[in-house]
């Protein structure tokens, strides 16, 4: 887990505040998130979200904290396969309800610049840290996580998916036990060659942990493949290490340090022949004998595989900014704004009701730093005169804040009317990147005015003017 790097993340995606990176690979990149609770988010926008919560995600706690997942920046550009691959990773995602999956929360709207989607934040250990930074796991927490993994392959096979990816560093050892994550490769089941994202000759996978036939077959995988991920997987928590170091071979793995309990089982799984292989069915029924040969319940196996992982100590920190029970004042604030004007809140320019760009540009947000927008509520005090609530005059076209030409060393003058700008120099601009959209240019001179805003747009717009009427930038 890492700090956010202001020149390139977010703070706001959607309704949600970015606190920290969780990592990222080939697809996307994740981040640590909370729910921002704004007032007001239309029904539009809450069933644009696809928010889970039938009263939005906007009303549950502030402390619950998310994943935010969106699509690498470079895939954007000239690959559509890849954007539309990560399109079916959240509806992967959606269509999958089991305790062995975190719950999706949100995702953006379709046709997003930017696709990204939220999901329930699993605190542990991944099973990989997990084994690499103490030691592989006794038969009985072995066992209980197989029995888990069962039960999320059950659901995604059941959802007409393959995983395709499952490895030990995408099973977390949560508090309630094993969650399996990542969804990135993840299909229908009955696709053909016709309709398949990947073009012939090509595979996907975590080849030590990857079916013999996925390398070599890849599009006509079916479930056995994920059958044999689950038992290189578990061979990997018996041993620290994988069946293969490099790809799956057609002969047998070394079985050193492999209890003896688990071989009948696994040497059927890791057979070249995937419709020989056990089906989730079978291996439920294996390892539940395995129990019975160790004089072990499920539940008490269960709980050993809980007290391995709270023993270890390797749930990850989370940042002072995931600590606290409140939301950033001022991304929440920004966030606020946007949807008073009626904008989605991670928009970098309010939008009316209809869809069209109002007058009130809210993407100037993300180059005015704190002390700026300090400066300007003590100039907003200064210049009320008692009438800020004054009702716009008919006709008001609104108000464009400008961009301040960064290169440009000659001052501003100020706006007819106003009073002297402060003679308080301003702090330098800050680089961060407000939302999760490219922030809009300054309008043309030329561009002909839009239709009148809606009144909350002017207001706000009314009201940014006034606090803004000091600074000489206008």
């Amino acid at each position: 887990m890492k700090p956010l790097d202001l020149d390139v993340d977010p703070r706001v995606v959607g309704p949600f505040e970015l606190l920290a990176r969780l990592g990222e690979g080939g697809m996307g990149i994740a981040y640590l998130a909370r729910p921002l609770p704004l007032e007001g988010l239309t029904e539009e926008w809450t069933a644009a979200y696809r928010l889970a919560e039938s009263d939005g995600v906007v009303d549950a706690a502030e402390s619950r904290l998310v994943v935010v997942k969106m699509i690498q920046p470079e895939l954007l550009d000239g690959q559509p396969l890849a954007v539309e691959r990560f399109d079916r990773e959240i509806d992967a995602v959606r269509a999958v309800v089991s305790n062995r999956v975190p719950a999706l929360i949100a995702a953006a709207p379709p046709h997003s610049l930017r696709p990204w989607f939220a999901m329930d934040y699993i605190a542990g250990p991944d099973l990989h840290t997990l084994v690499a930074r103490t030691s592989p796991l006794p038969a009985g927490p072995c066992v209980a996580l197989g029995l888990a993994l069962v039960d999320a392959l059950r659901a995604i096979h059941t959802a007409g998916l393959l995983h395709r990816d499952l490895k030990p560093q995408n099973v977390v050892l949560g508090p309630d036990g094993p969650v399996v994550l990542d969804f990135g490769l993840a299909v229908l089941a009955e696709r053909r060659t016709s309709q398949a994202l990947t073009r012939p000759g090509e595979a996907w996978g975590s080849w030590p942990y990857a079916a013999y036939e996925q390398l070599h077959d890849f599009q006509n995988v079916k479930e056995p493949a994920d059958v044999y991920a689950l038992g290189a997987v578990l061979f990997y928590a018996l041993t620290g290490r994988p069946p293969y170091v490099v790809q799956p071979l057609l002969t047998p793995p070394d079985w050193t340090g492999v209890h003896a309990a688990f071989l009948p089982l696994l040497g059927q799984i890791f057979t070249t022949a995937a419709g020989h292989r056990p089906d989730l069915d079978s291996v439920d029924m294996w390892l539940q004998a395995i129990l019975v040969q160790l004089d072990l319940t499920v539940d008490i196996a269960a709980e050993q595989l809980g007290a391995l992982v709270q023993a270890a100590g390797l749930t990850p920190e989370l940042p002072p900014e995931a600590s606290g029970s409140q939301a950033d004042p001022q991304v929440r604030g920004l966030a606020q704004r946007a949807v008073d004007a009626g904008a989605a809140p991670d928009a970098p320019w309010a939008t009316g009701v209809s869809g069209e760009p109002s007058d009130v540009d809210l993407g100037f947000y993300g180059i005015v730093d704190t002390d700026e927008i300090e400066w300007a509520v003590e100039a907003e005090a200064e210049a009320d005169d008692g009438h800020g609530d004054a009702a716009v005059p008919d006709g008001a076209g609104g108000y464009t804040p400008t961009f301040v030409d960064a290169a440009s060393d000659s001052p501003h003058e100020p706006a007819p009317g106003s009073a002297p700008a402060p003679s308080r120099e301003p702090a330098p601009r800050k680089s961060a990147q407000p939302t999760s959209y490219p922030l809009a240019p300054p309008r043309p001179a030329e561009e002909p005015r839009p239709p009148v805003p809606p009144r909350a747009a002017l207001r706000v717009a009314t009201e940014l003017r006034k606090a803004y009427a000091h600074r000489g930038e206008l």
